[in-house]
């Protein structure tokens, strides 16, 4: 198995921007590449896109463990990396030695224990979100829709998945769920709550408000906000709204959709949000303190000079908070008088409290992933062996356990066979 991984780590949000795939265009993209390999499962976030993979005629034999470069890539197992680089800078329309600049590449055991990592929160921006999960298992139930995952995926996939389980539900990691739409939240709280004066103005390397700070705010001395939520009905959009309303129950909140049968039933517990069409959104725009757009849209959803006429008869400081991959907002925004722009990349910054907490724990959680990971391995090799060899694993429930023994005396070498002796005292005496 192999993994192509372009991530918030070493990869800025204009560059992660060109590898963002669209729900069609995930689907899309798997079914070209699933012909080339032998499964494959494509995973995009706002923070990374991930393409995981099978060689079709995958040898059964030991699995090389390691990371490797894309220098790398070059016959053989290489040749199949090269191609689906390939495949991903035409569909995408970049160079592919810019997938090669960023691209972290693993295979085999690293390349298991770092879709653990992922799916258990252990390789994201905000440390012990536990959105991932939902993203992970979509990605996966996608490609198995479309026929793409073979035996070695789905059994990788679904250990993945049942360590995340247990990391969010037995692990501190995600005992105070975090993510990237609470952390926005809280930003949007701290602006409004300080008429525009607030972190975002100073330097993004500052030490941000914590959450503690936000809950200690006397609501009766508060001055009440406005907020508009461009795309509120979406997976990050309607947690931005929920917890805004969670923190600030003062605060007014706006909320745009397409449709708002379903925003009435998402936010129907919430008096203080309200649901308008998006097409009001400029009109919307003027009134807010705070603007937070985390739409799907393949088109802005703000450009400079609509939203400059909209806001020029109420100037006021405006945050604007871009959650979106590929960016909903015109970049040039942030040359409208009174308007502080940020990308999904600023939450970084307002990670750093909840990373460092959680870090620690992260690290004595490793020894445990690690031997999940290898677990996870052993089912993999067993049900290749199996499946290529089943005459073999047929002819083994007629064979003699000592005469097998002995045979496996002549094809190991010493380390190997004292493993596999001692390995067979204590299966022996478990049983």
């Amino acid at each position: 198995m192999f993994c192509i991984s372009i991530n918030h780590k070493n990869t800025p949000a204009d560059v992660r921007e060109s590898f963002a795939f669209s729900t069609k265009g995930q689907r899309q993209f798997t079914e070209r590449l699933k012909a080339a390999v032998g499964g494959c499962v494509v995973l995009s976030t706002c923070n990374r896109m991930e393409i995981y993979f099978t060689d079709k005629c995958e040898p059964c034999g030991p699995v090389i463990t390691g990371k490797m470069s894309s220098g790398e890539a070059s016959g053989g197992r290489g040749g199949l990396l090269e191609q689906v680089e390939m495949l991903l800078a035409n569909d995408r329309d970049v160079p592919v030695s810019l997938i090669r600049r960023y691209s972290m590449n693993y295979e085999g055991f690293q390349c298991m224990l770092h879709l653990c990592r992922v799916a258990c929160g252990m390789d994201s921006m905000v440390l012990g979100e536990v959105e991932i999960i939902h993203q992970v298992k979509s990605a996966y139930l996608v490609a198995k829709k479309l026929g793409a995952c073979d035996g070695e995926l789905n059994i990788a996939f679904q250990g993945a998945l049942a360590a995340a389980k247990a990391v969010a539900t037995e692990s501190d990691t995600t005992r105070l769920p975090v993510s990237v739409g609470t952390l926005s939240a809280r930003e949007a709280v701290n602006f409004t709550r300080n008429g525009g004066i607030e972190n975002t103005c100073r330097d993004v390397r500052s030490d941000v408000v914590s959450s503690s700070q936000v809950e200690s705010v006397d609501a009766e001395k508060a001055n009440t906000g406005h907020i508009l939520v461009v795309g509120a009905t979406g997976k990050i959009g309607s947690i931005v709204v929920k917890d805004i309303a969670d923190l600030a129950p003062d605060i007014e909140i706006t909320g745009t959709s397409r449709s708002h049968h379903s925003a009435d039933s998402i936010f129907d517990r919430h008096q203080q949000i309200r649901i308008e069409d998006y097409s009001r959104r400029y009109e919307l725009a003027a009134w807010a303190d705070v603007i937070i757009s985390a739409t799907s849209s393949p088109h802005y959803t703000f450009v400079r000079d609509e939203l400059a006429e909209a806001v020029k008869m109420q100037p006021k400081r405006r945050l604007l908070l871009d959650l979106a991959m590929p960016k909903d907002i015109d970049p040039s925004v942030s040359e409208v008088d009174g308007c502080v722009l940020r990308d999904i990349d600023y939450i970084r910054t307002l990670s750093r409290e909840n990373n460092e907490n959680r870090a620690k724990t992260i690290t004595e959680m490793e020894p445990w992933l690690i031997s999940q990971v290898d677990e996870i391995m052993k089912n993999i090799a067993f049900s290749r062996f199996n499946r290529e060899h089943g005459d073999v694993m047929a002819k083994l429930k007629t064979i003699d356990g000592a005469k097998l023994v002995y045979k496996l005396k002549g094809q190991l070498e010493y380390e190997a066979f004292e493993k596999m002796l001692d390995s067979i005292v204590t299966a022996g005496c478990e049983n």
